[in-house]
């Protein structure tokens, strides 16, 4: 077939181009009253004003893949798969949106109500055994109880600090003094109740970092230090909460996924 022919037969004609251009401007300007403020269509619509932009949006796109895509024009087969694949990647979102929809972004009420505290790892920081056959703990090393001061490192460049665990006693006085030897990274230091790490360093996220990445008044923060750029230490003190295993993390975007660890009060 002659290049001439072929243009002609699986093309549209000037007068289509021009045509669809008109239609898809009209399309567009209704689209634009629909939502305008001072036409006050918008407010008298209410809710449907959604399905009736979708449907105008379904309208445009369409039009676009019949004639601008050449698919009204071509053998039948090609808009078969594009059509499945349209409808695949629709299910696709779909089902990604119902999941979150179905979460709500929340922990799962079934891993809330069967969550065990590990408290093997809280016995062996504390120095706790357990002795005979009725379970009562034996303590190795007393647990200071006057103000004491803990040291945590940051691991170099890598996102992580340079211990998984820092125990204390309910009630003491508590200084955690943060080393930040990174050239490149800056990091905060964030004591929380345990299994909050990471919904309170995305809470962070949105705080910003004058608020050093922490939410101002955070009910689930026990403490922070102020974010210490590269080279710079810091410390935070505090009195110890209730015992329990509670968890210090860096709440920097990103680095509550490897920075964190277990904070044991006994």
């Amino acid at each position: 077939m002659a290049h001439q022919t072929e243009h002609t037969t699986n093309h549209p004609s000037t007068k289509q181009y021009v045509t669809i251009a008109i239609i898809l401007f009209a399309i567009t300007i209704v689209e634009f009253l629909l939502i305008w403020d001072r036409v006050g269509i918008a407010d008298d619509l209410g809710a449907s004003k959604i399905p009736l932009l979708v449907a105008l949006s379904a309208v445009k796109f369409a039009i676009v893949i019949l004639f601008y895509m050449h698919l009204k024009f071509d053998n039948p087969f090609f808009l078969r798969v594009f059509v499945a694949g349209l409808t695949l990647a629709f299910l696709v979102g779909i089902a990604v949106i119902s999941l979150f929809v179905g979460f709500e972004g929340k922990p799962r009420t079934f891993a809330q109500n069967t969550a065990v505290p590990y408290e093997e790892h809280a016995e062996k920081d504390s120095g706790e055994a357990v002795t005979g056959e009725t379970g009562a703990k034996e303590t190795d090393t007393p647990i200071m109880t006057g103000p004491v001061t803990l040291v945590v490192g940051v691991a170099g460049e890598t996102l992580g600090f340079d211990t998984q665990s820092i125990t204390a006693a309910s009630g003491a006085e508590v200084t955690i003094s943060v080393t930040n030897p990174s050239a490149n990274n800056s990091h905060n230091l964030v004591i929380v109740k345990a299994g909050t790490k990471d919904a309170v360093a995305a809470d962070g996220t949105a705080a910003g970092p004058t608020n050093d990445w922490v939410t101002p008044g955070d009910s689930r923060v026990i403490a922070h230090t102020k974010l210490l750029t590269p080279g710079v230490d810091g410390e935070v003190t505090f009195t110890a909460p209730a015992p329990g295993t509670y968890q210090f993390v860096c709440t920097f975007p990103g680095h509550n996924f490897t920075m964190f660890g277990d904070f044991v009060v006994n």
